[in-house]
């Protein structure tokens, strides 16, 4: 698996911006260099959550070898908190940076399928909301949407809408700009949501969610469930009775929502606990709900 560091200007953000990159281009069988790759390659977008990076994939998952196994490329970006989202009000991109720009350019730069079934945004906690949001806003270019421990804070901003805490509704601006403006905003899932059930022809991405009992956004990701099904979405959820919002679980079950994406070899936790294993158990639909 080739790594690539890229420094590169974005247009929408007008500032340059890092993202990392792994392509199974150089994939090894036993000895031997595997039979060369040219692409063009299955794709995820691949985002980090609340104060973290793009290289915390790489340093606390095991995420590109089970990649590898699957000839997937992963593209990383470093982003703000985790949360991209437009702010049209003061002239703010961030999710077509990352729903249209990152795209465009890493298509221009690698091998990678410009078909929509070939194409997944994925994220963890507030880097899943980022997943969700702009993965619906763009389901002709992303077929697959792929959410763990989504931190999906809709009824926090209207809380903090109604609140007078100056504090609360500072902390909320970093993420959504006026949270005046949210609610049925293209900020607003439930509102993109609508748009799906009140236009049957727009094309539906699948989504996997997983999120484990002893999360506190367990419920969150419940009644994100809900909605989706409500709208007719193809989900496949799991909800296993260990794990919370922690970097074990996630190492576990981005191979599981890999292998769900790109079926292909299973590759063993390094966790302290299996969780892969449990994928074994039950069919999602069995899933504490």
């Amino acid at each position: 698996m080739a790594l690539l560091r890229v420094d590169f200007y974005s247009h929408y953000l007008q500032r340059n911006v890092i993202l990392t990159a792994v392509v199974p281009a150089d994939k090894m069988d036993g000895d031997k260099l595997a039979k060369k790759r040219r692409g063009p390659y299955r794709t995820v977008y691949l985002l980090h959550g609340l104060f973290g990076q793009d290289v915390d994939w790489i340093d606390r998952t095991h995420v590109v070898e089970t990649a590898e196994a699957r000839d997937v490329v992963l593209i990383m970006p470093s982003g703000e908190d985790g949360l991209y989202l437009n702010k049209p009000e003061i002239n703010e991109w961030h999710g077509k940076f990352i729903s249209e720009e990152l795209v465009d350019f890493t298509r221009r730069l690698l091998p990678l399928s410009t078909k929509r079934e070939d194409t997944a945004l994925a994220g963890i906690s507030i880097g899943a909301y980022t997943a969700l949001v702009n993965g619906l806003l763009k389901p002709d270019r992303f077929g697959s949407i792929i959410v763990l421990s989504g931190a999906f804070m809709r009824d926090r901003v209207i809380e903090a809408v109604e609140s007078h805490s100056p504090r609360k509704r500072r902390y909320y601006e970093r993420f959504f700009g006026d949270i005046d403006t949210v609610i049925g905003s293209d900020k607003d899932y439930v509102a993109i949501v609508d748009k799906f059930r009140n236009n049957p022809e727009l094309p539906k991405p699948r989504f996997y969610v997983a999120c484990g009992l002893h999360d506190n956004l367990c419920q969150n990701n419940r009644d994100l469930v809900r909605l989706l099904k409500s709208a007719d979405f193809d989900v496949t959820y799991w909800e296993p009775e260990i794990g919370a919002h922690e970097w074990p679980f996630w190492n576990a079950w981005i191979d599981c929502a890999l292998d769900w994406y790109a079926p292909g070899e299973m590759r063993p936790s390094s966790a302290n606990v299996d969780y892969t294993a449990l994928t074994e158990l039950r069919p999602p639909d069995k899933q504490r709900r």
